[in-house]
């Protein structure tokens, strides 16, 4: 597994990504991998997800991406087990408003190890990385940004939403401050479980911008 990745970002999906803020990757990681960071969700070992997180590749897909190759990039990790006991629904925020720093230099890897359709996967507003607002979401307090999040849920209509039914070796992209969601599991017996990393470059670290200590609030632990 010395080379993780079945192959390279294309100019046109680096494009989509800097333009609509989101972009699915398919079939990018290869399959021994995957098979790594499904035992690590299953076994919640900690030292087979660094290795995803270390050596699965993601630094070079979140460099190609944003075209930033003279950074190198730090990466983070979330855990994604879902099943319909749990099956409320993500509400829409921005990663911003879960304390991150207010910069495009931060790029959120979504790995998922099951199939998952879009009703269950993440969804995202395109475009909404170029907005010039922070939202909070209702009842944020604290230092929370000053607007409250729009009701997308309920006028889906009014906003242009991009999903993807995925699979296992497909990764979805997205900006951390593309306001972003994901529905519930409605399937019994059914496993939705995914991997996901936070890349960003030294330069934040060194500013202090970023608190690598990211620790989601419990309601965004099951799917993001």
């Amino acid at each position: 597994m010395s080379n993780p990745l079945l192959r390279g970002v294309s100019f046109d999906e680096r494009l989509r990504f800097l333009r609509d803020g989101v972009v699915c990757l398919r079939g990018i990681v290869s399959p021994g991998w995957i098979e790594l960071a499904r035992d690590g969700i299953e076994q919640r070992r900690d030292g087979l997800l660094q290795r995803v997180v270390s050596e699965s590749g993601a630094s070079e897909i979140a460099g190609q991406l944003t075209v930033t190759r003279r950074l190198r990039w730090i990466c983070d990790q979330l855990l994604f087990d879902k099943d319909v006991s749990a099956a409320t629904a993500t509400p829409w925020h921005q990663d911003m408003s879960c304390g991150l720093a207010d910069s495009h230099r931060i790029v959120h890897l979504w790995m998922p190890v099951d199939h998952m359709p879009r009703e269950t996967a993440p969804e995202v507003v395109r475009g909404s990385h170029l907005w010039k607002t922070g939202y909070r979401i209702a009842g944020q307090s604290g230092e929370a940004p000053a607007i409250e999040l729009p009701d997308i849920e309920s006028n889906r209509g009014a906003f242009d939403i991009v999903g993807y039914e995925v699979d296992p070796g497909d990764v979805v992209a997205f900006n951390h401050r593309s306001l972003h969601h994901s529905g519930p599991v409605m399937s019994f017996g059914e496993k939705h479980r995914a991997f996901a990393i936070l890349c960003a470059d030294d330069e934040l670290l060194a500013l202090g911008q970023l608190n690598r200590q990211l620790a989601a609030p419990e309601a965004f632990r099951a799917a993001s």
